[in-house]
């Protein structure tokens, strides 16, 4: 995070959640990175523009759920600690326990899924001062998310928002006022873009359709985009902040 993400309530906070799977803090796109270099495949330009414009930074790790037991030391911490898991077994022989199977690692206290750190983040970072996993967020902690966000920018999401949301009509007015999604398409940037379902709010181009350029492809229009939409709530708390996530359930050719 920026120096003063957590302190600094004068400026807008942008956080940055990339989709599920092997992508690491940092990173849209392991692909593009391989193929065309950092300012294409990570979030260095996105971070990079943020601070350009004054704009405080959070970076999620969602995908960093486990934690590797290297040391025979932390091991047998956990033991004495009386540790429980389905994925331990222990079978006392005599005064000690012997491990069968001991597992390579354990799930991180509150971060066992993206969603799970997602909304630990919020509960003790973010609300002090993510698009499936936004989506669960708002559903989760709805009066702090609309109060404080103003700005939402997908990319390529896989969100499901009937499921998610089902027919609540207040969150899907909020979502319809403050969410935006730029995919994959030939049409150029930021022409709206057809779906073959009905989306519950603007869908436009991302002047790309290779799936992992799309992030930096639409940078400079998502930054517009927010810029307009923090212009427009000046009159309201400024603690608000934008999002922008990326979603990696759905993969396309973009070699």
């Amino acid at each position: 995070m920026s120096e003063k993400a957590l302190t600094n309530h004068h400026s807008a906070l942008l956080v940055l959640l990339q989709g599920h799977g092997v992508f690491r803090a940092g990173q849209w796109s392991q692909q593009a990175i391989i193929h065309h270099g950092l300012q294409h495949g990570s979030q260095i330009p996105c971070i990079q523009m943020a601070l350009q414009a004054h704009y405080d930074v959070i970076v999620l790790n969602p995908n960093d759920n486990f934690v590797e037991l290297k040391m025979e030391k932390e091991w047998n911490g956990l033991l004495t600690q009386n540790i429980e898991s389905s994925s331990l077994k222990m079978v006392q022989g005599g005064s000690f326990f012997s491990l069968q199977h001991p597992p390579e690692c354990i799930p991180k206290r509150c971060s066992n899924t993206p969603e799970e750190h997602m909304a630990y983040i919020w509960d003790y970072f973010i609300s002090k001062t993510e698009g499936l996993v936004f989506m669960d967020l708002l559903v989760r902690r709805r009066w702090e998310v609309m109060s404080k966000v103003y700005a939402v920018a997908l990319i390529d999401s896989e969100h499901h928002v009937g499921h998610q949301l089902g027919s609540d009509g207040q969150l899907l007015a909020w979502i319809k006022h403050h969410c935006r999604e730029w995919v994959t398409s030939p049409k150029p940037l930021d022409k709206p873009a057809a779906a073959v379902f009905k989306r519950e709010f603007p869908m436009v181009s991302a002047g790309t359709e290779k799936y992992s350029l799309a992030p930096s492809s639409s940078l400079q229009s998502i930054f517009k985009y927010f810029k307009k939409a923090l212009k427009a709530k000046t009159t309201i708390n400024f603690s608000r902040m934008p999002i922008a996530t990326r979603s990696s359930t759905k993969r396309k050719q973009s070699a």
